[in-house]
């Protein structure tokens, strides 16, 4: 999981204890910058805190969430009368998560909020529709699997699943058939998409911006991965499909053999 931060030194410190080594913490050091980094990386959750610069700043959170109204914002602060103030009114916005420092963040149950969010959430539901299937495979293969839908955008292609797997691509393939798996290639590109769909859900991004945040390398490609993967155009796949529909479509397909896989390159 990708984490844009805006703190001050203290709640950025614990944030770090708090997510450890297998999230990226992505800081910004102005509220300029907020929304930049995120139109610039593949992010999945932002942290801040209003009054990181001593005052309490709402201007920047609101463009963000007008922006950008599917990225959930945590709100990360100390109990003070104008942080109250300032989390009142972001939950007219949408806000639906304010930890208080020394009162919600103790780090497991932190975390634990925080790997509920969307993103986190639509991969934990692919990946339980594959635990079965993945409790016959080798230990290695089950956790790159785990990892590719967490962070996919570390996987740019099959090699790179084979790598974490620990494994050549012909024995990850053969793994997968007998798990009942599909292809590594079609894991590769539903990871991906995945993600894609829901840097999708948010009308401040374009997808040429989903493109490029997750290295498709040209829209054409994404839109012959986005056909492979479900019969659509990315426009029609935004427009017109919720997301647990696309959960459950993605699933089917991802427990299917012999899928089409050529549009992954």
């Amino acid at each position: 999981m990708n984490v844009v931060v805006r703190l001050p030194p203290l709640l950025l410190s614990h944030l770090r204890i708090v997510l450890g080594r297998e999230h990226t913490i992505i800081t910004v050091d102005r509220w300029d910058e907020l929304t930049d980094a995120v139109r610039r990386k593949s992010v999945d959750l932002v942290v801040a805190d209003p009054r990181a610069e001593g005052t309490v700043r709402l201007d920047e959170l609101r463009m963000l969430i007008r922006d950008f109204p599917s990225l959930p914002v945590v709100i990360y602060t100390i109990l003070a009368p104008e942080t109250l103030g300032a989390t009142v009114e972001l939950a007219k916005l949408g806000v639906r998560h304010v930890v208080l420092r020394n009162f919600d963040d103790e780090p497991r149950r932190f975390r634990d909020l925080l790997e509920r969010q969307p993103a986190y959430a639509m991969s934990d539901a692919v990946l339980a529709s594959l635990a079965r299937s993945l409790g016959t495979v080798p230990a290695e293969l089950a956790r790159a699997v785990e990892r590719l839908f967490r962070v996919p955008q570390q996987f740019k292609d099959v090699n790179d699943l084979a790598k974490a797997a620990a494994m050549n691509r012909r024995a990850l393939d053969r793994w997968l058939e007998r798990a009942g798996v599909a292809p590594a290639r079609m894991l590769v590109l539903g990871a991906r998409l995945l993600r894609a769909y829901f840097y999708m859900q948010d009308p401040g991004r374009s997808l040429d911006e989903v493109v490029e945040r997750l290295d498709y390398g040209s829209a054409r490609l994404f839109a012959r991965q986005v056909r492979a993967a479900t019969g659509l155009t990315p426009t029609a796949l935004r427009q017109s499909v919720p997301p647990d529909e696309f959960v459950a479509l993605l699933t089917a397909r991802l427990a299917r053999r012999g899928e089409r896989t050529n549009a992954v390159q």
